[in-house]
């Protein structure tokens, strides 16, 4: 955990990733954390990983059903994943994600958010595309409708011009 605690979870991503990529991360975490359900009893390493990896400020119980669907959708990325260069959704152009199912993931809210985050993120693996997560995360932990917008637009945007280049 890095001495910052103002973090916010976005800006976590990169030394998430890296952690999860890293040689020394035990595999047996890293597959419990690949198949951490988004309901239900989480599997300790998730407690264990939130303890050791995430700032105390974002520890709050509203928040840990977004935690779950970001850290499971870092961890089932091959290698980290993690390009801060490929927008969000220039990855998921360059994944083959139709438009009808970006729509859904953009106006969707809550639980169904966060599933459709992770079955974007599947996707994402299944292609073995790196992609920049911090985007996941502001999808995920926006509150501010504003806020959410300016991240829509964003992924919508590179979403659209990946696929007229």
């Amino acid at each position: 955990m890095t001495e910052n605690k103002n973090r916010s979870p976005a800006a976590h991503v990169p030394e998430l990733a890296a952690i999860l990529k890293a040689e020394h991360f035990p595999t047996g975490e890293r597959a419990a954390l690949k198949r951490m359900a988004l309901d239900g009893p989480a599997p300790l390493a998730f407690h264990r990983f939130m303890l050791r990896h995430i700032d105390p400020p974002w520890h709050a119980d509203v928040l840990i059903p977004a935690w779950r669907a970001l850290l499971c959708a870092l961890a089932i990325q091959r290698d980290g994943g993690f390009d801060p260069s490929r927008p969000l959704g220039q990855t998921l152009a360059e994944a083959d994600f139709s438009e009808h199912r970006l729509e859904r993931l953009l106006a969707a809210g809550g639980g169904t958010l966060r599933s459709l985050a992770l079955r974007a993120a599947r996707q994402i693996a299944a292609k073995g595309i790196a992609a920049d997560w911090r985007q996941l995360a502001e999808l995920l932990f926006s509150r501010d409708p504003e806020i959410r917008e300016s991240v829509n637009r964003r992924i919508a945007r590179d979403f659209y011009r990946t696929l007229q280049s």
